[in-house]
């Protein structure tokens, strides 16, 4: 059977965005990347933002066996990078950082199997508004011994020459807890003995994430919309 491909995409507010994805973005990886299907997973209005736990419903949601994607819906692969990078094999126990932040993280898009993310519990699930649960992931990924590999970062390579990126309507703010986010997974977390690191990592993620799918939409063909309150 043909290995299938599935893009997660963490969304709430980005109906433009999506849209400009389903209609140019979608039609261009179906030309590389055969056996694909879209997973837009919508946080219901009510809380903050959390990329994390949404990205870990997404995964739970997909099929076991499947190449997992989180795909940020603004960022918009270029054809030879389809064809070059999105297709490469993974290894059985590794995570492929195909577009990633200047800041060593594993956020952006990525691509790995749901066994990979087991090992590692996925994201935390208590990372609310924007930024730090991807580094939180890399932190998660390199205790557990995963093997990264990664292509395109912001600050090694001309980034336009691979995607097209459409955040610029997006305001981020760094909250006071996001800041404190950011001094534990940059500062503190390395410093951690390794049964502390491990409590972390098994404390929070896939292990006890809870939430409630309250609709699911077939958008397209092979693109179905789920909306869930966390």
């Amino acid at each position: 059977m043909e290995q299938k491909h599935i893009m997660i995409i963490p969304y709430r507010d980005r109906k433009k965005q999506l849209d400009i994805f389903l209609e140019k973005t979608f039609p261009r990886l179906k030309q590389y990347l055969n056996n694909i299907e879209i997973l837009v997973v919508e946080q219901a209005d009510g809380k903050p933002f959390n990329r994390g736990k949404v990205l870990n419903i997404g995964v739970k949601e997909s099929d076991y066996d499947s190449y997992l994607y989180t795909h940020d819906v603004d960022v918009h692969p270029h054809r030879h990078t389809i064809y070059n990078i999105y297709n490469k094999e993974i290894d059985e126990k590794g995570i492929m950082g195909i577009y990633t932040s200047k800041h060593n993280t594993l956020g952006g898009i990525i691509k790995f199997k749901k066994k990979t993310f087991e090992i590692i519990n996925g994201f935390p699930n208590n990372f609310w508004g924007w930024g730090m649960e991807d580094k939180a992931l890399q932190n998660r990924a390199e205790f557990m011994e995963i093997k990264i590999n990664k292509h395109i970062r912001q600050d090694t390579l001309p980034e336009n020459d691979y995607f097209t990126v459409n955040d610029k309507d997006i305001k981020r703010v760094l909250t006071e807890d996001a800041q404190k986010k950011h001094n534990f997974v940059y500062l503190e977390f390395p410093k951690l003995n390794n049964m502390q690191k491990y409590k972390n990592v098994f404390d929070n993620g896939l292990n006890n994430l809870e939430y409630k799918i309250i609709k699911q939409e077939q958008i397209m063909e092979n693109v179905k919309k789920i909306t869930v309150e966390i």
